[in-house]
């Protein structure tokens, strides 16, 4: 089976005004997890925005996940991202240290 990837966002950070816009998105919580069937991995952390111009502004009750995915995207090396959480896989299906109980028990 292939592997799938996915981002979920769990929270946006805010600022109330800035100059003339309203709820203008300053940090993006986020996680990315990968499931490869058996399997699943995660990375996650934030990511800090830019102010918006007017021009680019989108209003908070009008964002969809793929524009903010976009945003992090634009930010992130979504392929490192990608090989961390296959080794990570890869370790949970080859685990490199392996605990045992004592053999005397």
């Amino acid at each position: 089976m292939s592997t799938t990837y996915n981002w979920l966002i769990s929270a946006l950070d805010t600022a109330p005004s800035e100059g003339a816009l309203s709820d203008v998105v300053k940090t993006v919580h986020w996680r990315f997890r990968a499931n490869n069937g058996t399997h699943d991995a995660e990375v996650y952390g934030t990511v800090s925005l830019e102010g918006p111009t007017s021009e680019s502004f989108t209003a908070f009750n009008s964002l969809t996940k793929t524009q903010v995915e976009s945003w992090l995207e634009s930010k992130l090396n979504k392929e490192e991202l990608m090989s961390s959480l296959d080794m990570q896989l890869e370790r949970l299906a080859n685990p490199p240290i392996v605990s045992k109980s004592v053999p005397w028990v």
